[in-house]
């Protein structure tokens, strides 16, 4: 198979992980391609830039549940299906573990895949995507920010507080549990909307997938993080909904 290979290099115990792994699946007869600056990292020159992700038959994410949700934009972008091995702490989306790599093939061959739930959401003339969740969050720390949350045209609650949380059943198991929220079956065709300390009860809402969820900002600037990457502040209304397109995940 035709592997592309997305893998953090901040440390050198990082960078010799991904040596091993590499190394391992090539071992298997697999080819391996990568960034430019991962291959400068590892190797100290492009001779693994190989192919695009768009030529590669399958992302391979090599770290824990961050560096799966860094390695999903890549495969999003060219319809690629995904597969973590987990060299991090907790990786909970991650199909197997580094020390398990010898077993990859059959991993690949019987593993199970699911189609994955997106969100989308439009920000300053471009599209972003999230596996996990969008989050609105206020963006002084010593304030709070007050927030309306509609699910189409139906309020479900004000906050007033540090942040709402939209997941996907993916993300439900993420900052969504940490907040209060329900885990949802990857099966169920819903998101969650969770509060995040807020000065009011604010139940959990779980609702259908269909629902266009839109947060409206009554006091105080609020900054959007579409799987924890930071995308900027505005100021008025934003529209949250289920994406128009899904990832295929190897679990």
């Amino acid at each position: 198979m035709k592997l592309y290979i997305c893998a953090n290099g901040f440390t050198s115990e990082q960078l010799d992980q991904a040596l091993n792994c590499v190394a391992s699946l090539e071992g298997m007869g697999h080819e391996c391609s990568m960034a430019s600056a991962l291959s400068q990292k590892l190797y100290k020159d492009d001779g693994h830039v190989r192919f695009t992700v768009a030529e590669s038959d399958l992302v391979v994410s090599l770290g824990g549940d961050g560096a799966l949700l860094k390695a999903a934009a890549t495969a999003l972008k060219a319809d690629r299906p995904l597969i973590g091995i987990n060299a991090g702490r907790v990786g909970y989306l991650c199909a197997m573990k580094l020390e398990d790599i010898e077993h990859f093939n059959e991993k690949v061959a019987s593993g199970r895949k699911v189609v994955c739930t997106l969100l989308q959401v439009d920000f300053e003339g471009k599209r972003f995507y999230a596996l996990n969740d969008i989050v609105v969050s206020k963006t002084n720390f010593g304030k709070t920010v007050d927030l309306c949350v509609y699910a189409d045209e139906n309020k479900l609650f004000q906050v007033r507080g540090d942040a709402v949380i939209v997941s996907t059943p993916t993300g439900s198991t993420a900052y969504n549990r940490s907040a209060g929220g329900p885990i949802i079956d990857e099966n169920v065709r819903a998101l969650c909307v969770t509060s995040v300390c807020a000065n009011t009860q604010n139940y959990p809402h779980v609702v259908n997938d269909d629902r266009i969820i839109r947060v409206k900002v009554n006091h105080e600037d609020a900054g959007i993080y579409a799987d924890s990457q930071f995308l900027g502040k505005f100021p008025d209304e934003l529209l949250i909904a289920k994406a128009d397109k899904t990832l295929i995940l190897y679990k």
